[in-house]
């Protein structure tokens, strides 16, 4: 496969396709028998790599296939190797038919996706029917909450010492909570900040403009270059993405309000903006309303509006991640977000595989039994090489395939938890990104502002706290 159609990127971070819940064609690969699948699994349990619970203690006995339900949500994916995969859930669907045709008794799989947006429906809205989710795909951020419901058990038995560490540390404790890991990483996507080269040089930046690495920018040199691109850039053309119209872009704000040295939460996991620096990285950007940084309006914006204008070459500086640079080519350069030290700030999410206790110990067995057999069949891990693979040894295997590979695994120092380890991201989302249209749209002072997100997140914190349902 050529090196150009390896980097085609398809619709990472567009908007989903309309509304469907369906499954998708499986992946044509090579098959292991079911006597093939227990027979490996057999070897790696006696060599301690596979918790064997469904070669062993699930024979085959005659009754009627075990319904597992698998949830995903419509999500673009590259694969390096394979020209085929532009979604995520071809390669879910792929793993469910490999596993009822290896696992060694009657398994009834059904992929049920979901669009980006239907979270809350597809999982908690489903609950106590016969479409609750058995095992949920997803990104961190987006599933972390469904942790407090009590309903996602704990993957301990499943990850033996070799799935361990063939996993990376960063991505594998971003599903680890109290102690226990309750999702199994099988990729991750780094999000730092994208600049339009032409667009800096033509505004005398050129200085700024570094080639084959994500560089970063002090404070002073952001106002510095955001003032030198509102001077110079045509008119329908803006220095920098801003957008408060929904949640979608609240982990990227959240990000910028690192820029004055802001930590954003305090030690017990509270929002804290309403400290000095909070307030400073708050007057900042309310500051660049003024000064033209952002395109007019832009809390009634949305991140597929920046996103637009960014293909168009009427934005200069929007954000991206390892698998959307690729759409640009060489057009643009990278840097981190602006952070409390020198070398910025980045962010990441982990997408992986989380299993739910529906009150049924053997559809509960069986599910777990499909990580094993995803986890230990290095094929399907190889299906993650597109993204940041989870497993080193995927990663071993194509990194140099995959574009900017070392660039972000470089700048993995670099990434903080905008989660702050929040007990109900979803419902801190939900909150934050009102307070940021009231700033952008002067109706707040940034000490006003910072008090009623304080108030506002911390309430919401604190109501998942409550609801947690983790150990009861």
């Amino acid at each position: 496969m050529s090196s150009e159609s390896r980097r085609i990127h398809r619709g990472m971070i567009e908007p989903a396709f309309p509304p469907t819940q369906s499954v998708v064609p499986p992946i044509p690969r090579r098959g292991m028998t079911r006597r093939a699948f227990c027979a490996g699994a057999a070897f790696l349990a006696a060599a301690g790599t596979l918790s064997l619970a469904g070669c062993n203690s699930l024979p085959f006995t005659g009754a009627a296939p075990v319904r597992l339900v698998i949830k995903v949500p419509r999500t673009g994916h590259d694969v390096v190797f394979d020209d085929s995969i532009s979604q995520v859930e071809t390669v879910i669907q792929g793993m469910a038919e490999g596993f009822q045709r290896d696992y060694e008794r009657p398994v009834d799989v059904e992929v049920v996706v979901f669009e980006q947006n239907q979270y809350d429906e597809a999982v908690k809205g489903s609950f106590d029917t016969d479409k609750a989710p058995d095992v949920l795909y997803g990104d961190y951020f987006n599933i972390s909450t469904y942790i407090r419901t009590g309903r996602v058990v704990s993957l301990d038995d499943v990850v033996a010492p070799a799935i361990r560490d063939d996993l990376f540390d960063d991505l594998w404790n971003m599903g680890v909570v109290e102690g226990r890991a309750y999702m199994m990483p099988y990729l991750a996507r780094q999000n730092v900040l994208a600049y339009n080269k032409e667009m800096f040089r033509n505004a005398g930046l050129g200085e700024f403009v570094a080639e084959g690495k994500i560089t970063a920018w002090s404070l002073d040199e952001w106002t510095r270059i955001l003032d030198a691109l509102a001077a110079s850039l045509p008119e329908g053309s803006f220095p920098m993405m801003m957008y408060a119209g929904s949640s979608q872009g609240d982990t990227h704000i959240v990000t910028l309000l690192r820029s004055a040295g802001s930590s954003i939460y305090d030690d017990t996991g509270h929002f804290n903006l309403s400290a000095p620096e909070g307030i400073a990285a708050l007057r900042w950007i309310q500051e660049g309303v003024g000064r033209g940084w952002f395109p007019p309006h832009a809390e009634n914006l949305e991140i597929e509006d920046c996103s637009s204008l960014f293909r168009q070459g009427q934005l200069a500086i929007y954000m991206v991640n390892n698998a959307s640079i690729t759409r640009y080519g060489d057009t643009v350069g990278l840097v981190n977000f602006p952070g409390p030290d020198a070398d910025g700030s980045a962010t990441a999410f982990a997408s992986g595989f989380q299993v739910f206790d529906n009150g049924d110990a053997e559809k509960l067995q069986v599910a777990k039994d499909f990580l094993s057999y995803v986890y230990t069949d290095e094929r399907w891990l190889d299906y993650a090489a597109g993204a940041i693979p989870a497993s080193k040894r995927v990663s071993d295997r194509y990194g140099a395939d995959i574009p900017s590979y070392d660039l972000f695994r470089a700048n993995a120092d670099n990434v903080w938890d905008f989660t702050g380890g929040s007990p109900d991201t979803q419902t801190v989302r939900d909150v934050f990104y009102t307070g940021i249209h009231d700033l952008l749209m002067g109706k707040t002072t940034p000490e006003e502002c910072a008090a009623l997100l304080d108030a506002q997140c911390n309430a919401a914190i604190d109501e998942g706290w409550a609801k947690s349902q983790l150990h009861e």
